[in-house]
């Protein structure tokens, strides 16, 4: 196999990630969940690569542990955790008809990052979630 075929499957492997844009394209009943909440009303077809209503039974969804020294990453994840029926990525970062220019903008508008709630959460997580070196290096990042 060559490294340009290689290249291409990468770029044409559908994510569940990106495939929960699709899904909120084709499906109304995404439009009311978030990311976390999408696995309890679709389920996730491995072999399609594609997220289909489910008919039965009930999942958890869950999102990976993104440490607050990520940047951008870290507050494309708090808005997961609030944005519904997201369709592509500047839906993520959109709060009342504007896109943003940034994911930590975006929490800015919606109020998330106004106090030390961020924080607190951020730290109550890792408690539960992250290894001893991972909350270690969260420390750090507050002091």
């Amino acid at each position: 196999m060559t490294s340009d075929v290689v290249l291409q499957k990468g770029q044409t492997a559908n994510t569940m990630f990106l495939a929960w844009f699709e899904a909120n394209k084709i499906y109304v009943e995404g439009k009311n969940l978030t990311y976390s909440e999408f696995p309890n009303m679709f389920v996730w077809m491995p072999q399609q690569r594609v997220w289909r209503p489910r008919k039965q039974g009930y999942i958890i969804g869950r999102v990976t542990y993104v440490p607050p020294g990520s940047g951008e990453l870290y507050y494309m994840r708090i808005l997961l955790a609030i944005q519904k029926g997201c369709t592509d990525y500047g839906s993520i970062k959109t709060v009342n008809g504007q896109i943003y220019e940034t994911y930590e903008q975006a929490c800015h508008a919606l109020g998330l990052l106004a106090d030390d709630k961020e924080s607190i959460d951020a730290i109550k997580e890792a408690s539960e979630l992250a290894s001893g070196s991972q909350l270690k290096r969260l420390l750090f990042h507050y002091w």
